[in-house]
């Protein structure tokens, strides 16, 4: 199976818990609502930025439960990153602490615009979202891969303790690279991606799950799926 299609899985059943546990109120809710509140919570998620009228139109929310998906965001990125992008095995909690840094300066270069929101006739909101994928996988050649391998000395590590220590420097090294290569990240083709927001019994409105599993497959490209 390709790698893109299957990115995150677990990562998308926890953002699940945290659509539903941040629904927005469905009395008298309106489409610019649903913009605010699909904007706000991508703003939120990728670029750690915390609107005010997306946290007061959602129910017992704060600027610390935004915060806190932002964060979650970040490090589920980073581990679908360390281990299946860049094949770090053994990540060490220096290695993380990077990859987070890392990953932090690569959302904050999200791109995506939200379209006008629009009500249907069984009472769900849909609002239009066009993500232009950031091609991550661009900036890595297979020789930077041979080479940090190389350096790390891959060929001379026999036991599992051995190529856990070169994983260490390894990874440091290949993030390094990508660190440096950030300045010249591009973008794909834009993915336009329709946004539904279903209420439930009680009237509370929360994103489609698959939806949102979309944006996420999209905005970051590991693999070139979204090149021109």
């Amino acid at each position: 199976m390709n790698k893109a299609l299957i990115k995150r899985l677990a990562a998308g059943a926890l953002a699940g818990c945290l659509l539903t546990a941040l629904a927005a109120c469905g009395g008298g809710l309106t489409e610019k609502d649903a913009e605010t509140y699909v904007k706000g919570h991508l703003d939120a998620a990728y670029l750690g930025s915390y609107d005010k009228a997306y946290i007061d139109l959602v129910e017992d929310m704060s600027e610390d439960d935004a915060r806190e998906l932002h964060e979650n965001n970040v490090a589920d990125e980073t581990e679908y990153c360390l281990l299946e992008f860049l094949e770090i095995d053994y990540p060490t909690d220096e290695i993380i602490q990077k990859a987070e840094e890392v990953m932090e300066k690569i959302y904050a270069k999200s791109k995506y615009t939200v379209g006008t929101g629009s009500k249907t006739k069984d009472g769900d909101f849909v609002v239009e979202v066009t993500v232009s994928p950031l091609e991550l996988g661009l900036l890595l050649t297979q020789d930077d891969f041979f080479d940090a391998l190389e350096q790390a000395g891959f060929d001379e590590a026999e036991t599992e303790e051995e190529y856990e220590a070169v994983d260490a420097v390894y990874g440091m090294l290949i993030l390094e690279k990508l660190d440096k290569q950030l300045g010249r990240i591009s973008y794909g083709t834009d993915q336009i991606i329709m946004l539904q927001l279903k209420p439930d019994d009680e009237g509370y409105y929360t994103l489609v799950e698959a939806g949102m599993q979309k944006v996420d497959e999209v905005m970051v490209d590991y693999y070139g799926s979204y090149s021109d």
